[in-house]
């Protein structure tokens, strides 16, 4: 069975922009976005020198190279993980 060719994947998101409408779809793709980067981590980002990161951002990847579960933390949590993290080791 052949995967669907690019005629057949504008005609599915065509269906789906008009049955969701133009909003739905932009907050799916703006959520699939920020997926994709939490999949990918906030690490990759600062390996290639992306500058105007916030600090939230920043403290996330340094975190998470810590290897701290950052999901659902703010800024304070995470600088307490991180200092119990390095006060541990």
């Amino acid at each position: 069975m052949n995967s669907p060719g690019l005629i057949e994947l504008l005609v599915i998101l065509f269906l789906i922009w008009a049955f969701l409408g133009p909003q739905k779809v932009m907050e799916g793709a703006r959520g699939l976005g920020k997926a994709y980067r939490e999949f990918r981590g906030y690490s990759t980002n600062l390996a290639l020198g992306v500058e105007g990161l916030s600090e939230i951002e920043k403290v996330r990847a340094s975190a998470e190279r810590l290897g701290i579960d950052t999901a659902g933390m703010d800024l304070d949590e995470i600088k307490n993980a991180m200092v119990q993290k390095l006060s541990n080791e």
